[in-house]
């Protein structure tokens, strides 16, 4: 009997392969699975230190330390970072927060704290964010004034900055604000360099071409009268009307 030789074919060569493949990725796939399973285990890696970064003025680092502290003892690689960001995000003063983990043993949370940039009517101050946050205990003397309808808080902040980048430079300082119901806008405003407070009423249109009107009158000629400025009308189409007072001299600063 003859015999044949045995004769593969291209066909039967890429079965061969695809299954090799095949069989290497189940392999490569479960030894993945074994070690993440290794790696997740509740006893391995136990997270053992805590570092906080940020500046803290009003947010208390005890009571970040106990939301955390549920977390201490977890696994390393298992702790759900954005779970536990959205917890310290509900922290009083907390404006937003970042975990992060540091090998072998450490949680990083990176801290920013709301900012206050204004009282804001009776009882509220606005955040850096635009955000209104009821403290009717809280003293701080030195921030401006804002006040306006509900929720326009954002309109108002705007409108502030464009004044005052207006009023900065002719020396005078933004310290009031006021958005009426209709509409109508009013601010305060003080001197560097004389000794008076100004309360200006804007009306309810064109508003930045007032102040920028009276602001270069004021720059030219009116802060050179030995007048006080009490009050500026601008809701005139061609110019202003102002009220006087008497410049108050201050006490001459004794030397030694």
């Amino acid at each position: 009997m003859t015999k044949y030789p045995l004769i593969v074919t291209s066909a039967d060569q890429q079965k061969g392969s695809l299954l090799s493949s095949m069989l290497l990725l189940i392999l490569f796939a479960g030894g993945i699975l074994v070690f993440a399973d290794y790696l997740l285990q509740p006893g391995r890696f136990p997270i053992s230190r805590i570092s906080f970064v940020g500046e803290f003025r009003h947010v208390e680092k005890s009571v970040l330390q106990e939301n955390v502290a549920p977390y201490i003892g977890n696994n390393f690689f298992a702790i759900d970072l954005q779970k536990l960001e959205a917890v310290l995000r509900g922290i009083d003063w907390v404006s937003d927060v970042s975990v992060s983990r540091r090998w072998p043993d450490t949680l990083q949370i990176s801290v920013k704290e709301q900012r206050l940039v204004a009282a804001w009517n009776n009882t509220g101050w606005v955040t850096s964010d635009g955000t209104v946050v009821e403290m009717p205990d809280l003293k701080m003397p030195g921030l401006p004034r804002w006040s306006g309808p509900e929720g326009t808080q954002v309109l108002v902040q705007l409108r502030f900055q464009q004044f005052s980048s207006l009023l900065s430079d002719v020396g005078m300082q933004l310290r009031q604000l006021s958005y009426s119901q209709r509409g109508a806008w009013q601010i305060s405003v003080s001197s560097y360099l004389r000794n008076e407070r100004i309360n200006i009423r804007l009306g309810r249109r064109d508003m930045q071409d007032r102040l920028y009107r009276f602001a270069r009158a004021y720059g030219q000629t009116l802060d050179k009268l030995k007048k006080r400025l009490i009050s500026v009308d601008l809701r005139y189409p061609n110019g202003f009307a102002v009220k006087w007072g008497s410049i108050e001299k201050k006490a001459p600063v004794k030397a030694g």
